[in-house]
């Protein structure tokens, strides 16, 4: 089938449209079953303008309609939530909660430069520590995006996986018969 309606990308087409509303319908199913139709009206309308059979499409919407909304709104209601409290942050990463987070890397890296067992013995560890320690909440924060975003990608991934059955619902025959109505026209 043509590439822009295989059944990743348009899941991914749905998904963008559910994450621009995520904050709001997260945790209402029957919102999160309404987003994901108003999603598909402009693929079918770009769908059916392409002229291409309609039992694809129909087969397609419907393995949306039964995976996308269950899988998104499992994934995203905890992160919506887990976003809410600034993903479990100590003061949400201020200044004074970093310099606190430095100051411990120094008092770290001291320690394990004093003890004998552990066999570091690099003058500059604490200053790394210390300078790694400062960017801590933002290492957090960009974890927690990124575990999402390949949630999101698996959601994608699952759907496509049924790729071969949906072509298997378009025969080459009716393909040809569009094909040669076009051509007498």
């Amino acid at each position: 089938m043509v590439d822009e309606f295989s059944a990743e990308r348009v899941t991914l087409r749905v998904l963008e449209q559910l994450e621009r509303r995520r904050v709001v319908i997260a945790d209402d199913a029957e919102a999160v079953k309404a987003a994901v139709s108003e999603a598909l009206v402009p693929v079918r309308k770009d769908y059916e303008e392409a002229e291409l059979p309609l039992n694809y499409y129909e087969a397609l919407e419907r393995e949306i309609r039964a995976l996308v909304p269950v899988a998104w709104q499992r994934i995203a209601a905890p992160y919506t939530a887990r976003e809410k409290r600034e993903f479990g942050l100590w003061r949400g990463g201020d200044p004074v909660a970093r310099l606190t987070y430095v100051l411990s890397g120094l008092v770290l890296g001291g320690l394990i430069i004093w003890a004998p067992f552990i066999p570091i013995w690099e003058k500059w560890f604490p200053f790394l520590l210390a300078g790694g320690a400062w960017w801590l909440p933002d290492v957090q924060v960009r974890w927690h995006k990124r575990r999402y975003a390949r949630a999101l990608g698996r959601i994608a991934v699952d759907v496509a996986r049924a790729q071969a059955q949906l072509d298997g619902t378009v025969s080459t025959e009716q393909l040809l018969l569009e094909d040669e109505g076009k051509r007498r026209e």
